[in-house]
Parts: structure tokens; sequence; C-alpha cells
């Protein structure tokens, strides 16, 4: 099946691509939904061809997380990502980027190679199928541009099909935009609301199982659709206590999944609906 998604700008005019070790990149599905992973825009981690390409994964990783104070070690990519699964976003030639893009991007005058401008990783689990999310970016984070409306959404869909997820595992801050990316895969399960392993505890961990429904619903594609139960009740972001709260209920033995996406009041605190289930 192809991919119809609501912005057709996104895959008209940027190309998929994957950084994984040849051994992964046999295992992977290289034309998700009917759009071809070309060769050229396939990168070998441990290959010193590519080396420039992964010079612009990390400029895109600090201009997205960077001002947060969370941009990750190069060998963070390798070790959680590239070597254990793969990276797969959208690129655009530099030439024909916007120069405010290369500017956020920091594209080195002279380079005119593949930019990343969105990316998504994820790690297999122990759990056949399961996979879990480790980064989704993108340059729409630090430039206003509505043709960029919808590539987080579009990114990770293609890298789940690319991956041939079945269930996906991640975590993210309760004030997180990404949450409203994420909560687009379904009524996600609620598997801890105060999590101390994270160095923000505030975070979320939450499972979710994939359908084919649920990935065209995440690209914003027409043809998806997904399940929410009606909320029972709705969380601050900037709410710690009841955080804490719902986490003691689930180790009590309680299960809640999300009951819609996020919405963001006007004072810019997100509330999450949230069903008992």
């Amino acid at each position: 099946m192809s991919l119809t998604p609501a912005n057709p700008w996104l895959l008209h005019h940027l190309q998929p691509f994957l950084v994984a070790t040849g051994d992964n990149a046999a295992r992977f599905d290289m034309r998700p939904f009917d759009v071809a992973l070309e060769p050229e825009l396939a990168f070998d981690p441990l290959r010193l061809a590519s080396a420039p390409f992964l010079d612009r994964l990390c400029a895109l990783d600090a201009a997205a997380f960077g001002p947060e104070g969370m941009p990750m070690p190069r060998w963070v990519f390798l070790d959680g990502g590239e070597l254990t699964g793969g990276v797969v976003g959208l690129a655009g030639q530099a030439q024909e980027l916007p120069q405010s893009w290369r500017k956020a991007l920091s594209v080195p005058p002279g380079y005119g190679g593949p930019v990343p401008v969105s990316m998504y990783i994820a790690i297999p689990s122990a759990e056949p199928g399961t996979w879990i999310g480790h980064n989704l970016s993108s340059v729409a984070a630090r430039v206003a541009d509505s043709r960029l409306r919808g590539l987080g959404s579009v990114t990770k869909a293609l890298a789940l099909r690319v991956f041939g997820a079945e269930a996906q595992v991640g975590a993210a801050q309760w004030d997180s935009l990404a949450l409203r990316v994420h909560a687009r895969l379904g009524a996600l399960e609620v598997v801890s609301a105060w999590t101390p392993a994270h160095d923000k505890p505030w975070s979320v961990t939450y499972r979710a199982p994939i359908d084919e429904r649920a990935l065209l619903y995440l690209a914003r594609d027409a043809r998806g659709a997904v399940d929410y139960p009606a909320p029972t009740l709705w969380l601050r972001s900037d709410d710690h206590a009841s955080m804490r709260e719902l986490q003691a209920r689930i180790e009590g033995g309680e299960h809640f999944r999300f009951a819609g996406r996020p919405e963001r009041a006007q004072d810019g605190v997100q509330r999450i609906p949230l069903a008992a289930h």
C-alpha cells in the first residue's frame, strides 16, 4: 500500500534515508509503503564514506535537542541505534533546502550532499517484534515552515514500517510536544507515569501495538484510524504530584491508557487525556 500523507510535499521533495549496518539493513523493509529507500541514501556507520552524512545527523540532533541540554554524544548514536537497530528519516539535497533550514542545521559552506531534516531511531527489544523508540526529531523544531507540517509523524510511520515493528515502547516527558505525535498510534498504554530511571523522572513510558490502520493514521493518511476510549481523568504536564500518584496506582495494579492526543493550553501547559481500563 502506498502512503498518501495530508502534506504530500514531504514525500515529493524529500527522500527517506537509512543509517544501519549491512547486517541490520538486510532485515529491513527497504520499500516502506511503496516509498523506495535508494541505495545512495543507505549509510553504513562502519564505513568511512558515511562520515559526512553522520556529521549532518549529529547537527540535526544538536539543532533539535541542544537548546534543551539533551544532545547525544556521537557514541550514543552508534551504540544506541546504528549498531543495535537503525536510523530512518527524510533528507533533502543541501542546495535545494531553504537558507533558514541550512542555517538551523549548521550545513557548512560548500557541502552539496544530502542533509537529514528528520530522524527516528529505534532499538529492537528482547520481545520479538517490539521496538524501543529512542529518538524522534526534526528541523521543524527550529524553523517555522508550513511545508514541514506532519514531518515527525510521516518519519516515524516510515521508520516503524522499515523496522517491521509490531509494537513500540517509548519514553517522553509529559510536557513534550512529541507526545502528540506518539499518541497518533492510538490508546497508548501507560507503563510508567513517573520514571525514576530517567534523568527527567517526569517522563511517561508508553507501549503501543502497531497495525496498518495505526501507521496510516500516524502518517496523517486519510485511510488510517485509531480508537480512543472516553477520558476519565486529565493530567497536567506540570503536576508532578499527580504523576507520582498515578505511578503508585499503576504499581498497585491499575491500568491506564491515553484517551486521545495531548492538548496545549494557552499557558503552555500540556493536558493529557487518560482512561482507566
